[in-house]
């Protein structure tokens, strides 16, 4: 079994190395696609992240595992693949809708102008007040981690339309809730049939405790049969 775990637009790789070594612990391959270069780079964005991400891992079975905006390109890259992928987790991730094309939400549209300057997202950790970065990430070293490999991200970014590929909510999919932030989210994906799981966690447990992450995906994968 292979994981391609898929990091959101504002984050790096790192916030899914802890992950991945749990992965590795358990015996399975885990890829990490670095996607900041198609992240930062020129406009459009939707087909460099969906084929950095998807040309990352050549195994089978995958399963694909995004993070918070990730979401909106896990039915692309899932689309992508050679061989359709075991399963789709969205791990407090954004949720695309089955049809159409994904567009950011106003209300994040909104947060995102507060954090822009010159058409250029600010760093996401300086989004939030330093007490509540150490609460979330006490150890110092991981704090510097993160930070270290954040993209700055243009803004335009999210002004595109992300295309949704036919039928992807046919998929095996499951969703992992983190936060209360993706409550709704959970929400939408429990009227889609899907199996989900809550976390007493927050946003970034994916780097504070990975192997409790990983036991959450595997069960849900499991559910799927």
């Amino acid at each position: 079994m292979g994981y391609l775990l898929v990091h959101s637009p504002l984050l790096g790789p790192s916030s899914w190395a802890g992950v991945a070594a749990a992965v590795a612990a358990r015996g399975h391959r885990a890829v990490v696609p670095d996607l900041r270069a198609a992240v930062t780079g020129p406009a459009p964005h939707h087909d460099a992240i969906v084929d950095a991400a998807a040309s990352a891992i050549a195994i089978a079975p995958v399963v694909i595992v995004g993070h918070s905006g990730a979401g909106a390109y896990l039915p692309g890259i899932a689309a992508r693949m050679h061989r359709a992928p075991v399963a789709v987790v969205f791990v407090d991730a954004v949720l695309p809708s089955c049809t159409g094309s994904h567009r950011t939400d106003p209300a994040v549209e909104r947060l995102l102008d507060e954090h822009t300057s010159e058409g250029m997202l600010h760093p996401w950790l300086s989004w939030w007040d330093d007490q509540v970065v150490a609460a979330i990430l006490p150890d110092e070293a991981m704090r510097a981690e993160l930070a270290a490999d954040l993209p700055r991200v243009p803004r335009r970014l999210y002004d595109e339309a992300v295309p949704m590929p036919p039928g992807w909510c046919e998929l095996p999919t499951t969703y992992l809730r983190l936060s209360a932030a993706y409550a709704a989210e959970m929400e939408e994906a429990e009227r889609r049939g899907w199996p989900t799981r809550s976390l007493d966690a927050d946003h970034l447990t994916t780097v504070t405790a990975p192997g409790r992450v990983l036991d959450a995906v595997e069960e849900l994968v499991s559910r799927l049969g």
